[in-house]
């Protein structure tokens, strides 16, 4: 029998950490806006799934108990090899992401107060020109503000580790539903071969290596 991810969380989201609190209940846009504190959870969730095991017991009513066993077998194997891996991927991705909306918004927020300022700037010029100096000093802490923000996401530019934590987590999220309905390259080996290989593959996809399509010639 196979089981797809669909099946099991037919009209969910792709399952994310970091997502929870009041936002929950919010409107999308609301959900996706940066976090100025810490971000939380502070450290990946030792309890985070890729399957609700509600659903999965509900998908599973019916199935033959050997049949039961040996999924729940190869969830307990995945949950080493491929779901803590994904959870550090996942969470790095979602720190980086927050990282890089806030330092968008800390970009737009100071070139709005700029424009604000060059605005009041010309307004005065022509009746308070002795203020002058204070609006040229208040452009001034901008510009140095703004060099600042870009000084700083230049050591580690949180776009980049966003898309590359990103994009490993959604592989080994690949992966693991793969191993689970025995598609290629899990469909046509069973037992220790099967499991080395997922070892084998999911190890590269963490290094940042594309694994290749391995058949069962391929391993001794």
């Amino acid at each position: 029998m196979n089981i797809g991810p669909r099946q099991v969380a037919e009209g969910r989201p792709p399952s994310n950490q970091g997502g929870g609190g009041f936002r929950r209940r919010m409107p999308v846009w609301v959900q996706e806006m940066p976090r100025f504190g810490a971000f939380r959870p502070s450290e990946p969730d030792p309890n985070f799934t890729l399957l609700n095991p509600d659903l999965l017991e509900e998908v599973l009513q019916g199935v033959p108990i050997a049949v039961r066993q040996e999924i729940y077998e190869d969830i307990d194997f995945l949950e080493y090899e491929v779901l803590r891996l994904f959870r550090e991927r996942d969470h790095r991705a979602k720190v980086q992401q927050n990282r890089y909306r806030r330092q968008q918004l800390n970009f737009l927020m100071l070139a709005i107060i700029a424009t604000l300022v060059g605005s009041l700037q010309l307004i005065t010029f022509g009746n308070q020109p002795e203020i002058m100096p204070v609006f040229a000093f208040l452009e001034t802490v901008i510009a140095l503000m703004t060099a600042f923000l870009a000084a700083l996401g230049g050591r580690e530019q949180p776009q980049e580790q966003w898309l590359l934590n990103r994009r490993r987590a959604e592989q080994l999220r690949r992966e693991y539903f793969r191993f689970l309905t025995r598609v290629p390259p899990y469909d046509e080996i069973a037992g220790y071969q099967r499991r080395m290989l997922l070892a084998q593959r999911a190890a590269e996809i963490n290094r940042g290596v594309q694994p290749q399509e391995v058949t069962v010639g391929t391993l001794d």
